[in-house]
């Protein structure tokens, strides 16, 4: 028979899976790679692993029975607290957070702690599972970029130069205290699109809006590297700016978009000193008128566009006419005053399109545009002359002022803006010459400018090249018998192409250019080495004269002096036998001045004759002044002795007057015998004239010399 005994070990089966159980949790809590606790619910810890033992420094034994509030971080317990209270409450069945605890050492370590309640079986709480996490190498990381990312932001807020930036979708991520400054707002951060409208942007010229896309972080978001960009922003609570933006958009390591980000720098007051700079290059800084660059600028558009409209412009040279006499006598500070309102007159006799400009120092020019005939620029030039004819009032004084005036009109097709400028300046220099308001170019003033300039540039090697010559024209005492008791040297140019040319043809632009300082020092030479030969060669009593001309820019080079004295040394010709000639003109600019210097010739011994007398307007004051010895009657009064009553009573008028003053008396342009009997009549001294002898070469001269004519 078989005999089985069977034993109910459900019971043993069942205590044997929880001791398993038992002994698997053991080992995970004890193996846990993070750290684990029991807690009572007053805070106790009644079992803790080894990983939580490691991560606060402590042992197991020292730690059991220690309770969690004591070596939690102060300014973490209440929070922790209030979580337990809330799980103890029922109100959450776990909570998580991240806090910090003392270890053994009282360092701090920061964890991640994740809390769950475990109950009895009547509901009430048994002990609390707490799961520790070392956080602390990431906290502490997370800590240094929030720290160097407020550092970064501060840095960003306290920065002079505008940040904006947008993330991947485009949405405003930054935007700095400079750029609220400069778009006129307090908030931080606004919508891209509420950004972009809220602010009225323009172009660089701050007239034109700028559309949406052309943003710069639109641009720089869109993939555009952004250098250099500028515009102009009017926000609606502060003043306009014009700035400057670079940007680009960031990517990360495999190529995906993370936003873009762009500086602006407030570039208004650079751009301001900009427009002030380019302002002063391109206008006169006391008139504020255009200045000769700009006017030129201005005049080449309006050339180029006079072929499309197929019509003509006009330019008018003016230049003040004595200017320099109010500057000499009333000072530079009126002059300048002056100035400034003769600008803001001419302003008024022209169109608002036409352009006015200051050249230099008293010209002025204008440029008419559209001007279909040659009377528009005339009756611009009439009411600019009319208008001048009002005096201007300085401190009390009225000034009056005339304008010379150069007109010429031109287009595109056949003239430059220098051609015409050209054109301009030699019609006005023509208007100064003949002492008239305006002349309108043509063409033969531009040949005889042309000529002049060749004139000068040939008469400054005429010397070197000794195309000079003297001619010398007796000077005859009238007496029982008349004789040659003198001569004047008088020079003449052999030009090379135009041949032989008197002094009126080329001293006026000796004496404009100075070339008269050399050409004169010249001819004074050469004329006292030659008296001193025929004085030796043909001995007189009192000795021959030499008479040499002086010109207005001579008498006042400050040289005069040492020339004289050096070519009287050198020639061996004594002082008394040289006369110098000064025209009567050239008296009536500064007395005072020229008597200095007379008294300083006369000191040398030399003789002082006046030309051309009765030729300006004469004043017997100047002839008591200075130290003359000869007065030389203008010839024109001696051209109609005998017919011309009233020129015969100034001659004789003038002979007696300077003989009441010890004054010899010269009579030029004696061309008949009737002149000269006249003149022998009324008791002139000296004559001159083609009637007794025409200027000569020195060896035609000396035939005279040799052979004392009589007439």
């Amino acid at each position: 028979a078989i005999i089985g005994v069977s034993t109910d070990i459900t019971q043993i089966k069942q205590t044997e899976e929880l001791r398993r159980g038992e002994e698997r949790f053991r080992a995970t809590f004890a193996q846990a790679a993070v750290g684990m606790a029991h807690t009572a619910p007053d805070g106790r810890l009644l079992r803790v692993n080894r990983k939580l033992c490691d991560i606060l420094g402590y042992t197991r034994e020292e730690m059991l029975g220690m309770t969690v509030q004591e070596r939690t971080h102060p300014d973490d317990f209440e929070r922790d607290l209030d979580q337990a209270r809330r799980l103890l409450a029922g109100e959450i069945e776990t909570y998580s957070m991240e806090k910090r605890f003392f270890r053994k050492d009282d360092s701090i370590v920061w964890i991640n702690l994740t809390v769950s309640l475990v109950r009895e079986a009547s509901a009430e709480p048994d002990y609390f599972i707490a799961v520790v996490e070392d956080i602390d190498e990431r906290k502490r990381t997370e800590i240094d970029l929030n720290r160097e990312r407020e550092f970064l932001k501060a840095t960003l807020e306290s920065l002079k130069v505008g940040i904006v930036a947008c993330d991947a979708e485009g949405n405003l991520t930054l935007f700095n205290k400079a750029s609220r400054e400069f778009h006129g707002v307090a908030e931080e951060k606004s919508a891209p699109d509420e950004w972009a409208e809220r602010y009225d942007l323009h172009y660089a010229d701050g007239r034109t809006p700028m559309r949406k896309e052309d943003i710069p972080l639109y641009r720089a978001y869109g993939g555009e590297n952004v250098r250099d960009a500028e515009m102009v922003i009017a926000p609606i609570d502060g003043p306009a700016r014009t700035l400057m933006a670079n940007g680009q958009a960031f990517y990360d390591d495999e190529g995906n978009k993370l936003g873009a980000v762009v500086a602006m720098h407030d570039i208004t007051e650079r751009k301001r000193a900009e427009e002030w700079l380019q302002h002063q290059a391109f206008h006169d800084p006391l008139t504020d008128l255009p200045n000769r660059y700009l006017f030129v600028d201005r005049l080449g558009q309006a050339l180029i566009r006079t072929t499309r409209l197929e019509n003509r412009v006009a330019v008018l040279f003016k230049d003040l006419d004595g200017f320099k006499v109010v500057n000499d006598s009333l000072g530079h500070e009126i002059g300048d005053r002056l100035l400034v309102a003769v600008a803001e007159r001419l302003k008024g006799c022209l169109r608002p399109k036409d352009t006015l400009a200051r050249f230099a120092g008293d010209e002025f020019i204008v440029l008419i545009e559209e001007v279909e005939g040659a009377d528009e620029p005339l009756r611009v030039t009439q009411r600019i002359t009319e208008e001048f004819q009002r005096p201007f009032v300085m401190d009390g004084r009225e000034i009056v002022l005339r304008f010379s005036i150069g007109v010429a009109l031109g287009e595109g097709y056949t003239k430059s803006p220098e051609e015409l400028l050209r054109d301009a300046a030699t019609a006005m220099y023509r208007a100064k010459d003949e002492a008239t308001d305006y002349r309108v170019f043509d063409p033969a003033m531009y040949e005889q400018a042309l000529r002049r300039l060749e004139l000068e540039n040939d008469l400054r090697h005429a010397l070197e090249k000794e195309e000079f010559t003297i001619c010398y024209q007796p000077k005859f005492r009238l007496g029982q018998p008349d004789r040659i008791e003198g001569v004047e040297a008088l020079i003449r140019w052999e030009h090379p192409q135009w041949g032989f040319m008197l002094p009126s043809d080329f001293i006026p632009v000796a004496e404009e250019t100075g070339l008269i300082i050399p050409i004169g020092g010249w001819v004074m030479k050469e004329a006292c080495h030659q008296a001193k030969e025929w004085q030796e060669r043909y001995p007189s009593e009192p000795p021959l004269g030499m008479c040499v001309n002086l010109s207005a820019r001579q008498v006042r080079h400050p040289g005069l002096l040492q020339d004289v004295s050096a070519t009287l040394r050198e020639s061996g010709l004594e002082p008394g036998s040289l006369i110098l000639e000064i025209t009567e003109g050239t008296l009536l600019k500064d007395t005072e001045l020229l008597e200095t210097i007379f008294r300083e010739l006369k000191a040398l011994g030399v003789r002082l004759a006046i030309d051309d007398f009765g030729k300006e307007y004469s004043s017997l004051s100047y002839l008591k002044r200075l130290p003359v010895d000869v007065l030389k009657i203008d010839g024109s009064f001696v051209a109609s002795l005998g017919e011309d009553s009233a020129n015969t009573t100034i001659v004789e008028a003038v002979i007696k007057l300077a003989h009441s003053l010890g004054l010899e008396v010269t009579g030029e342009w004696v061309e008949s015998a009737e002149q000269l009997a006249y003149l022998r009549r009324l008791g002139c001294d000296h004559v001159q004239g083609y009637f007794l002898a025409k200027p000569q070469p020195s060896e035609e001269v000396e035939s005279l010399l040799a052979n004392q004519p009589a007439y």
